[in-house]
C-alpha cells in the first residue's frame, strides 16, 4: 500500500480455469465523521454484477474493500484491494487480547481448517496509516469462487492503532512479487500461475458515490466494458514493484501552471485516496485551485465554489485525462458534524531515489476505470461509465 483502498466480493462458484473474467463487487468503507482523520492518516505517513465480477464497498470515497474467504471449510475476511502493495495479511485469533484493531475484526483460526500448512516465519509489513506484523501461514485463499490453494498470508498478531476503524479486516496486494515482504508470491500471480482466469489481467472500477452500491467493481482474468467508454491508453511499466509509468504533465485549463513539466514518474494506487505529489508543487497546485491551507496539510475549497473549479488535466502518453472540481473534491464531514470541501491533492516528499514521483490514488481511479495487464507489464485507462 502506498496507501490503502477497498473491495467487497461476491461470491461465484468457480471449480476450474474460467472461461469469462470474474467480476467483483467492491465497497468503500469510512463513516463520515472519520473521513477527515482517515485521509490525514495518508497525508502524515507519506508517504448489476456480472458472472466474474467482484462488489466492491466505497468506504468515504477514501477506501474500498470486498470480501475472501481463507480456508475449508471458509473463514470470511473483507480485505482492501491495494494496487500500492503486494502482501496478504488478517487478523489472527492468536493476537493479543490487547490489540484492539485485531479485536475489532474477523480473525483467522488455523486450527479449523483441513488445508492449512504451518509456515511460521515472522513478518513486519508498514504502510503509510500503520504497521501490521504477525507470521506467515499457508492456506486456500478464495476470491469471488476463484480457489487459490497452498496461498502464502500473513496471520496478524498486532496491528496498529490506525486500524482499529476500518470496515476492513485486512488487506490484499495486486502490486508486484518485487515489493513482497519476505518474497512472498502474490495472490494474483498465483492465480495466473495455477491458470484460474482467462488473462494476467485485473482492472477496477470505482463509484465514487457512497450512496450507490456496490461502491465499485474488481475484474479479474480481463476487463468489465460495461463500466467504461473509448479505448485504453496503455503506458508500459518503467519498473516491476509498484504499478508504475511515465506521466507527461499536469496542468490547470486555463490557467499559466504546468507541473511535472520535464515528464516525470507516477503510480496507480488503489490504496490511496488522493492524488499525491511533491510537496513544493501541489502547493502551488492547490494554491492556484484557490484552496486554504489546514494545520494537517491538506487545502480546503468553499463547497459553493466546487462546480466553478477549473479542470486539473493530467496527460499520459500525449492523451489528455481531465478531472472537473467535482472529480477531485472531497466532501467530508468534521468530527462536529461540519461538511468540508477538500482539494484532492496533498504533498509528500518522497526520497530522493524516488523523485519526481506522482500518486495518482481514487481520485483518479474513480474517474478512470483501469487495467492491469500483469503479462505485458502495462496500465490501460478509460474514461469510467456513468461517473458524474
Amino acid at each position: 500500500m502506498v496507501a490503502a483502498t477497498v473491495i467487497v466480493l461476491a461470491a461465484t462458484l468457480v471449480s476450474c480455469l474460467a472461461v469469462e473474467p470474474i467480476h467483483i463487487p467492491i465497497y468503500p468503507m469510512v463513516k463520515p465523521e472519520h473521513r477527515v482523520a482517515s485521509l490525514l492518516k495518508q497525508v502524515d505517513f507519506y508517504r448489476n454484477v456480472n458472472p466474474g465480477d467482484e462488489p466492491l464497498r466505497n468506504f468515504q470515497d477514501a477506501e474500498y474493500y470486498g470480501p475472501i474467504t481463507i480456508g475449508t471449510p471458509g473463514q470470511f475476511f473483507n480485505v482492501v484491494f491495494d494496487t500500492g502493495s503486494s502482501n496478504l495479511w488478517i487478523p489472527s485469533v492468536h493476537c493479543l487480547k490487547t490489540d484492539v484493531a485485531c479485536q475489532k475484526h474477523n480473525k483467522y483460526n488455523n486450527a479449523t481448517s483441513s488445508t492449512y500448512k504451518a509456515d511460521g516465519k515472522r513478518f513486519v509489513i508498514r504502510y503509510g496509516t500503520g504497521n501490521v506484523e504477525g507470521y506467515l501461514s499457508r492456506d486456500t485463499v478464495t476470491v469471488a469462487g476463484i480457489a487459490v490453494v497452498n496461498q502464502t498470508f500473513g496471520e496478524a498478531l498486532q496491528e496498529s492503532s490506525d486500524f482499529v476503524n476500518t470496515p476492513a479486516d485486512g488487506l490484499l496486494g495486486m502490486g508486484f512479487p518485487e515489493i513482497s515482504e519476505d518474497q512472498v508470491k502474490t495472490v494474483f500471480g498465483n492465480m495466473v500461475r495455477q491458470k484460474l482466469i482467462p488473462e494476467p489481467v485485473f482492472s477496477f472500477y470505482l463509484n465514487r458515490f457512497e450512496s450507490v452500491s456496490p461502491g465499485g467493481i474488481l475484474t479479474l482474468g480481463g476487463t468489465n466494458p460495461s463500466h467504461y467508454t473509448g479505448d485504453f491508453t496503455f503506458l508500459e511499466v518503467t519498473k516491476k514493484g509498484y504499478w508504475q509509468f511515465k506521466m507527461d504533465r499536469i496542468n490547470v485549463k486555463g490557467e499559466e501552471l504546468t507541473l511535472c513539466r520535464n515528464g516525470c514518474q507516477a503510480i496507480a494506487d488503489t490504496g490511496t485516496s488522493l492524488i499525491v505529489g511533491p510537496g513544493r508543487e501541489v502547493s502551488e497546485l492547490n494554491r492556484k485551485l484557490g484552496g486554504t491551507p489546514t494545520a494537517q496539510g491538506l487545502y480546503i475549497v468553499r463547497c459553493e465554489e466546487v462546480s466553478s473549479l477549473p479542470d486539473v488535466v493530467i496527460t499520459l502518453k500525449g492523451k489528455s485525462f481531465p478531472l472537473t472540481g467535482p472529480q477531485y473534491v472531497l466532501r467530508a464531514q468534521t468530527t462536529t458534524g461540519q461538511t468540508v470541501c477538500i482539494l484532492g491533492f496533498a504533498g509528500i516528499d518522497f526520497p530522493p531515489t524516488m523523485q519526481p514521483l506522482w500518486i495518482l490514488g481514487d481520485v483518479f481511479l474513480g474517474a478512470y476505470y483501469s487495467q492491469y495487464d500483469w503479462g505485458q507489464a502495462r496500465v490501460g485507462f478509460a474514461t469510467a461509465k456513468n461517473y458524474n
